[in-house]
């Protein structure tokens, strides 16, 4: 065997200059990288044949880092979403540990060596390459973020990139996330006014150094040691003057359950400080109630809320909180942009006079904006009682114009008005999370049952009528499941056998009544297929990093 001493001189030259190469790649220097690759023409065929062989392994084995060639910026294909696993070397920073990562960026807890100080190191998230979109959004949050200077926004120090990865370096904050915070309970009404005030600021701040957060959350915001908040995150930062055309007409990003209506529904013209303030209030709500305003089984139905829906009442979920605090935290939530706070700043003076124990300038509003977000809130129930109502009314008229029977108008009445009180006690249940699915089920039998026994006692079941049975199939698809409409469908039919049964009339001619068994069934059919189409954009929806 031959011993180190006995070794070729070009052997061990080689060997020292690939250790060389690693350590200037560990190191993140580039000069004495590229120099070192220049300097040997075997030294870059290593290297270029490493690179080849690396592009021909799968992803899960790929190495953690390639050296990247000069003049060519973009890192080979095996740069891997964690390279260090958490820890290791990243040129003049020591990887501590991944503290968290969102739908963009992977964030580690970091000690850069020069300075010896700790920070919060950001890295694009990417399996392989970054998509040039990636890459711009990523860097268009550093720039956004690298232009604030307060004591209530994360500070960045460094923009750059290494071995063809992204990052930027920012203060580390010793704290915990406030959805971690509010994940434990709700908070005290004059804590979550405090916190509030505070973020207010950071993000009028934001607002006027031309920037538009667009993802504000608690998970995007740290409670400091000293128990102050920091915002941080921003990722989905439109700034105004900018020219790349970063925001598409029609795209929906942001997290659906804090986004403004107008962002929900992909309006990126209307998005303004405005539609900050609306996340503002979504989160104040979270604060005071322990969950969001809106907050379904998947994004989809989640989106449609923040556009048509109304959350309930906070004193509702919570009785203690004070009316004034409600009243600021549902003035943010206005659909209409023009009624929210015209800044965070209008918000944080409104929230310092509630502080203050002084008369806030939030308001209830008139009568008809009460109706109108009653109807928001519980839809379903609206239209129940409306059109419950319009038929007790209808009964009624035809009793008092036609003579008929006592007995039988009692029964329609008390069949209509049993109709009305079952509709209250199923929109109770529907408020309450757990019993959401039993009352739709109860919804739906109950309507097809109750309908039913009205024809049957009214003597109507030859008339027109039998048309709100599909319509009913047709109402079910609204809540965009495809079960509960094949359930309306299903109880749609067994109801209109029972018709056949009591009424021989209705057999007769018989083909008539199965054209509307038929009817029935592909109005259910059509229902659910368009149902379905939705859900397949919600599941794709799901799948978007955010």
């Amino acid at each position: 065997m031959t011993s180190p001493d006995d070794a070729d001189p070009d052997s061990l030259r080689e060997a020292e200059l690939l250790d060389e190469l690693l350590t200037a790649i560990q190191r993140g220097d580039t000069l004495r990288r590229d120099g070192l690759l220049d300097q040997s023409p075997w030294l870059r065929d290593v290297v270029e044949c490493l690179s080849a062989l690396d592009r021909l392994m799968p992803p899960q084995i790929a190495p953690d880092y390639v050296p990247t060639m000069p003049g060519n910026r973009s890192p080979t294909p095996a740069l891997n979403t964690r390279p260090m696993e958490g820890s290791g070397v990243f040129g003049k920073y020591d990887l501590l540990g991944e503290v968290g990562r969102g739908g963009m960026g992977v964030v580690y807890k970091a000690r850069q060596r020069d300075l010896n100080r700790i920070v919060a190191l950001k890295m694009i998230l990417a399996s392989e390459w970054a998509s040039a979109e990636e890459i711009r959004r990523f860097q268009a949050e550093a720039r956004a973020a690298a232009r604030l200077r307060h004591r209530n926004i994360v500070a960045i120090h460094e923009i750059g990139e290494q071995f063809g990865r992204h990052f930027f370096a920012m203060d580390f904050v010793e704290g915990e996330s406030l959805s971690a915070i509010v994940a434990r309970g709700a908070l005290a009404p004059e804590q979550a006014a405090r916190w509030m005030v505070s973020i207010a600021q950071a993000v009028e701040h934001l607002h006027s150094q031309g920037i538009v957060h667009r993802d504000l959350k608690p998970s995007n915001v740290l409670i400091d040691s000293a128990g102050e908040p920091v915002v941080m995150d921003f990722g989905l930062a439109k700034i105004f003057d900018s020219e790349d055309g970063a925001t598409r007409s029609g795209a929906i990003l942001g997290t659906p359950s804090y986004m403004s209506p107008e962002q929900a529904a992909g309006r990126n013209s209307l998005i303004s400080t405005r539609s900050d303030v609306y996340s503002l209030g979504a989160m104040l709500y979270e604060m005071l109630s322990g969950r969001p305003p809106f907050r379904e089984a998947n994004p989809l139905d989640t989106l449609v809320q923040v556009i048509e829906g109304e959350p309930m009442l906070l004193r509702q979920l919570v009785a203690t909180i004070p009316r004034e605090l409600e009243l600021i935290c549902f003035k943010c939530l206005e659909k209409d942009p023009a009624r929210r706070y015209a800044s965070a700043a209008e918000l944080s003076a409104d929230l310092t006079r509630y502080l203050q124990g002084e008369p806030v300038e939030a308001h209830h509003g008139g009568l008809w904006q009460s109706v109108a977000r009653w109807v928001r809130r519980q839809p379903s129930l609206a239209v129940h009682l409306a059109a419950i109502s319009c038929a007790l009314l209808i009964v009624q008229l035809r009793y008092w114009l036609v003579e008929t029977d006592p007995v039988a108008h009692a029964l329609v009445m008390f069949v209509l008005g049993l109709w009305w009180l079952s509709s209250v006690l199923w929109q109770q249940l529907l408020n309450r999370d757990r019993l959401a699915d039993v009352s739709r089920i109860g919804t739906i039998v109950g309507d097809v049952a109750l309908l039913t026994a009205a024809l049957v006692l009214s003597g109507w079941t030859n008339g027109t009528l039998l048309v709100v049975y599909p319509l009913l199939i047709v109402a079910s698809g609204l809540w965009f499941r495809v079960p509960l409409v094949w359930l309306t469908t299903l109880a749609a039919e067994v109801a209109f056998a029972a018709l056949l049964m009591l009424q021989p009339s209705l057999r007769d001619p018989w083909h008539h009544a199965l054209i509307v068994a038929t009817v029935l069934l592909m109005t259910g059919a059509a229902t659910a297929f368009q149902v379905n189409r939705v859900r397949a954009l919600s599941r794709f929806y799901e799948r978007r990093p955010l």
